[in-house]
């Protein structure tokens, strides 16, 4: 297993828009505040623990301006990007103390998280809807030491006698801490997120109704909306068009039905396909293989 740090990483090795080969990968990155980062998702989960900056992330639909030592949770496949900028203060003079983006990053696989039992912070973030966690100082000094921690490991872990042996058990027992916290009802998900009511409900209705119709012309009459006040709407708080969402959301869905075992004819008529030939055109176009190149 491999793992990965690198202050100087560009963006392009890795937020990038694809799947995750090892259980986890680290990542303490810092560098200037004027990254541009579109639109994307992953096969993966993501922590990110903020150090620095002027940052907001918009997570499907929903913007949070972000402080240091805010946990940002990315479910995988959720649609995000990261935005940072420079406010008056920055500008008039503060020694450049904002002008870099710090943060460490956690990529987490599915299945390392469930094999642990270790789901509990994304499942809770996803059924409260709100991504960004910020704790009480001491609980957050707490996992901050856990994640340099990590860092170190990862940074003698050759020289180290099993060295990647301990840097997994340091993974494990920094993501036990986390999800204990972050299902705590004493504190948590509190940062509140600017965001569009509409399109909020248009994400969870497409999300709950895959299968079903879900054209630009009935969405409109369900949500008694102008279809093209509703596209331009969903376009500018999403990045995505409303058509290239919900292909990729049912794309996305057959993959997993696909991978349970369930046949791909199957899948391709649960998540909305009228023809095997126009599900299996969508499913190459969007991953990169067919749908009969997934094994179970």
């Amino acid at each position: 297993m491999t793992k990965d740090y690198d202050e100087k990483i560009p963006y392009s090795d890795y937020e990038q828009k694809g799947y995750l080969e090892q259980d986890f990968r680290f990542f303490h990155i810092r560098d200037r505040i004027n990254i541009d980062v579109p639109y994307h998702y992953h096969d993966f989960h993501k922590v990110i623990l903020i150090l620095g900056g002027n940052v907001k992330y918009l997570i499907e639909g929903r913007e949070y301006e972000l402080l240091p030592f805010d946990f940002v949770l990315v479910n995988r496949h959720l649609i995000h990007k990261p935005v940072t900028y420079q406010n008056e203060g920055d500008l008039a003079g503060n020694d450049g103390k904002n002008d870099y983006y710090d943060r460490v990053i956690l990529y987490l696989s599915d299945s390392f998280l469930s094999r642990y039992g270790l789901l509990d912070a994304f499942a809770k973030a996803k059924e409260i809807g709100s991504y960004v966690v910020r704790f009480p100082g001491d609980v957050s000094t707490n996992l901050y030491e856990q994640f340099i921690k990590i860092e170190r490991d990862i940074q003698r872990e050759k020289d180290e006698y099993a060295g990647e042996l301990l840097t997994r058990i340091d993974v494990l027992k920094a993501l036990i801490d986390f999800n204990k916290a972050c299902i705590s009802e004493d504190f948590g998900f509190k940062p509140e997120a600017r965001y569009n009511r509409k399109v909020i409900e248009l994400i969870n209705y497409i999300t709950e109704n895959l299968s079903g119709d879900l054209s630009i012309d009935y969405l409109a009459d369900h949500f008694y909306m102008s279809k093209y006040h509703m596209m331009r709407v969903f376009k500018n708080e999403t990045g995505y068009s409303i058509h290239q969402y919900i292909s990729e959301k049912r794309i996305l869905y057959a993959r997993n039905q696909i991978m349970s075992g369930i046949p791909a004819t199957t899948a391709c008529l649960e998540c909305g396909f009228k023809d095997y030939s126009s599900f299996s055109r969508a499913f190459k176009n969007q991953l990169g293989m067919l749908p009969s190149d997934i094994k179970s």
